[in-house]
Parts: structure tokens; C-alpha cells; sequence
């Protein structure tokens, strides 16, 4: 069913603006009513509700509402102190005070509004410099009247600021604050009418006759509040420190163990290290390089049949060994390029001038090669070198396993690791002897 034009008009949305306004005023009361009453108002007194009887009537004005809205008016006439006391408190609660918390409100003809023009220095001075002009600026003295200044404007390039003075009588403000009391109210200010929905109101009213006065209870109470949060808050910053030393302390004697047994673990296996690099140290000089025979073999079979050999060295040349031939042949150059082939040799290059030969077509060369150290072979366990248990009484043992073949020239001992032994030394293959010296490969 569509809704008639009438219930779309301006009656409904003034219907949702209001029902919004409440929902805002009830959320602002709740919210305001769970904190202390010393803290909420920390803000200030400027949000809450201005009072002033007009005759019979007690007029309350919203400083968060707009136009006629904003303003209550109820009958106060024919009722006793104690009703009058609800009536005002069920219209404070309307406009979301449940403390009994308001401004007195002053009309328009009750104080005197001017502005004043004073230098920037007396700004950070002000109530002292405008109580001492009072004569000046207003028909009364300085303590005939209460006041309250803000400033408008600052006029940075002249050295001026431009203040509004607001000025009323004691006797009408005093007035004022014993009738609201005189209700139940807690007058938290003095304000003016014209004044209620400005964020830096007018507040005539000296702050020492704010409210209600606090009691030493109140005062004692309210410094044990003080101390317990401090002790909360030392006791939320300690306790997470207290937990993590007392957990240092119950894991301090298992690190303790536990760096014991690591350092005999270390002592252990350092000794282990130091004894099979001890076991270790001759198997390794005598396996980092090949025995003389084995290059004496690999020069005989690289050498063509047409060269000679007259005298060959191997020596120690600083931290390598290196072998220097002597002899005859047909091109030296092709003896260098036959010596870079060899897997035993490196770095083939002359060592001296070459010159003829003692034969037509030959010539007499000096060349020196390096040896490639040999690598070391891999270290066996010690169970794969033991030898196995018989299986029974009167079986005969196994055979061990033959030794794999070791490359011409090389032992077949090796040296070991922390849990490997040497193998036992073995006799070199033979291999097929080739021409050496003047004689020719066969």
C-alpha cells in the first residue's frame, strides 16, 4: 500500500529529526552517567542545561538544542519544596542531565556585554588587568560585580586583541545561584540567556562557587581512588617482570646442565679430532703426493719414441714440487702440449733456452712441470675394516672382501677419520713399462 502525501510531508521528517534529537540526548545521558561526576565534567560546564525562573515558571534552555525546541518552560506555582524538587529534576532528565547538574542563566538586561580593546601583552594576564580597569570599562567597581572575558580577535600587526567583557551585579547573581538551590540544583555556572549555544560561553560565576563544596570524605575517597590506580598501574608494569625472573630462575639449572654436558661433549670430541688428526698425519704426508716411480711411468708414456731423456728432477719449489726434464727430441713444443695432457702433471712451460741437438733434427730442451698433488682418499669406518664374527662353532670365517684395485703407483692405505682405521698397505700394480731414457717403448 502506498503511503498517502501527507504522511511524507514536513509533520514526518519533523517527526525523525526529533526522534533522532532524543536518541542523541538519551546516548549522551547514559554515557555521561557511567563517568564520575569529576570527570565528566573535566569538559567543562558549557554543555550543561541554563536555568533562571521567569515568575512562577522555571525555564530551562538546551544548549544542544535549536530554536523554540530548546526551551522548557514548567509551572512551578501551587507546589510544596519537595514537588518542586522532582519537577525540576524530571526536566533536567529530559535534556539529558541525571545529576542535577545546570547554569544559571542571566537575561539579557541583567548584565552588561561590551567590547574592549586592550594591548597582546595583557593576555597572559587578563582577569588581573581587567579587574584593575573595571572603573574604566564598566559603571561599577571591581568588587561590586563578578565578570568574564574571551577574546574575539587578535590584530597581530598592531599589537591589539579585541576582547568580549561580560559584566552582571553580585547581588543578581548570587540571587540567582539561591534560587536554583533552592530546587536541588548543583549550579555548576553563570551564563547568559542569549549565551546558551556558544562553545566559549560566558561563566560569571568564580570557581570556588561551582557546584557542590567537597567534603574531606569525598576528598579521602577520592585519594584512595588515586593511590589504588597508581598501585594498579605498578603492579601491571611489575608483575609481567616478576613472572619472566621467576621463569629465568626455574630454567637457570637446566642451561646450567646443559652447558655441562655440552662442554665434556666438546672436551670429547676435541680429543677425538686431535687424536685421528695425530693417526692421521704421516698417512696424509705420504698420500698427498704420488711416489716418484708413478711420475717416472707417466713421463714414459707420454714421451714420443723419437725423444731422449738425459737427466730428470723432482724437487720442492716452495709449498709445491714441480719435475724438470733434460733430453733431446724433435719439437719441444709438442713435449709441452703432450705434458699439459697428463692428469698427474700442471703447468708445463720451458726452463731454458732450446738449442740443436747432438742429432740432425733434434733439439735440446729443458722443460719443468708441476705435480698435482694427489687427492686424499675417503676415510673407511672401522666396522667396514673389522673382521666378522663367525656365525657358529666350527664354521669356517668368511673370506674378507678384496680391496678394490688402486690406481698405478698408489697404496691402498688410506688414512682415517675419528671412526675409520687405515687400511693395510698394498703393493702397486704393475703397469707397462715404456721407453725411458735412450731406450724405446717396447
Amino acid at each position: 500500500m502506498a503511503a498517502t502525501p501527507e504522511l511524507q510531508g514536513p509533520r514526518s521528517s519533523a517527526f525523525a529529526g526529533r526522534r533522532a534529537s532524543d536518541v542523541w540526548r538519551w546516548w549522551r545521558a547514559e554515557m555521561i552517567r557511567l563517568m564520575p561526576e569529576r570527570f565528566a565534567m573535566m569538559g567543562g560546564a558549557t554543555g550543561l542545561p541554563l536555568l533562571f525562573v521567569d515568575g512562577d515558571e522555571l525555564v530551562a534552555v538546551d544548549p544542544h538544542g535549536s530554536g523554540v525546541a530548546s526551551e522548557k518552560r514548567v509551572d512551578l506555582a501551587g507546589l510544596d519544596e519537595s514537588r518542586r524538587r522532582a519537577t525540576v529534576r524530571t526536566l533536567l532528565e529530559g535534556m539529558g542531565e541525571t545529576r542535577g547538574r545546570a547554569r544559571a542563566a542571566l537575561r539579557h538586561d541583567e548584565a552588561l556585554v561590551r567590547r574592549v580593546t586592550l594591548p597582546a601583552a595583557t593576555e597572559e594576564n587578563l582577569a588581573q588587568v581587567l579587574a584593575f580597569e573595571m572603573d574604566r570599562l564598566s559603571p561599577f567597581k571591581a568588587d561590586e560585580i563578578y565578570f568574564d572575558q574571551r577574546v574575539v580577535s587578535r590584530d597581530n600587526a598592531n599589537g591589539q586583541i579585541v576582547l568580549e567583557l561580560a559584566v552582571a551585579r553580585r547581588e543578581t547573581v548570587d540571587a540567582r545561584v539561591r534560587e536554583l538551590r533552592a530546587l536541588g540544583v548543583s549550579v555548576q555556572g553563570v551564563g547568559l540567556r542569549d549565551d546558551a549555544r556558544r562553545s566559549e560561553a560566558f561563566d560569571l560565576l568564580p570557581s570556588e562557587q561551582r557546584g557542590e563544596r567537597e567534603t574531606s570524605r569525598e576528598r579521602l575517597v577520592r585519594n584512595g581512588l588515586i593511590a589504588a590506580v597508581l598501585l594498579l598501574f605498578l603492579a601491571a608494569l611489575c608483575f609481567p617482570v616478576w613472572v619472566k625472573r621467576e621463569a629465568v630462575k626455574a630454567l637457570l639449572p637446566v642451561v646450567e646442565k646443559a652447558r655441562v654436558d655440552a662442554t665434556a661433549t666438546n672436551s670429547v670430541v676435541s680429543e677425538l679430532e686431535r687424536q685421528a688428526a695425530d693417526y692421521n698425519f704421516l698417512l696424509a704426508r705420504r698420500h698427498g703426493w704420488s711416489p716418484a716411480v708413478a711420475y717416472v711411468e707417466e713421463i714414459s708414456r707420454l714421451l714420443p719414441d723419437t725423444t731422449w731423456l738425459q737427466q730428470m728432477d723432482i724437487k720442492t719449489s716452495g709449498k709445491t714440487k714441480e719435475v724438470v726434464i733434460t733430453g733431446e727430441t724433435a719439437s719441444s713444443s709438442k713435449l709441452i702440449e703432450l705434458l699439459e695432457t697428463s692428469k698427474m702433471l700442471q703447468n708445463a712451460a720451458p726452463r731454458g733456452p732450446t738449442t740443436r741437438g747432438s742429432t740432425p733434427g733434434t733439439e735440446r730442451f729443458m722443460i719443468g712441470a708441476e705435480l698435482r698433488p694427489r687427492p686424499a682418499p675417503e676415510a673407511q669406518p672401522i666396522a667396514a675394516r673389522a673382521a666378522p664374527v663367525a656365525q657358529g662353532a666350527g664354521s669356517a670365517a668368511p673370506a674378507p672382501a678384496p680391496a678394490p684395485a688402486a690406481a698405478p703407483g698408489v697404496p691402498s692405505n688410506v688414512p682415517v677419520g675419528a671412526n675409520s682405521v687405515a687400511a693395510p698397505p698394498t703393493k702397486p700394480s704393475a703397469s707397462p713399462s715404456g721407453g725411458f731414457g735412450p731406450f724405446p717403448k717396447q
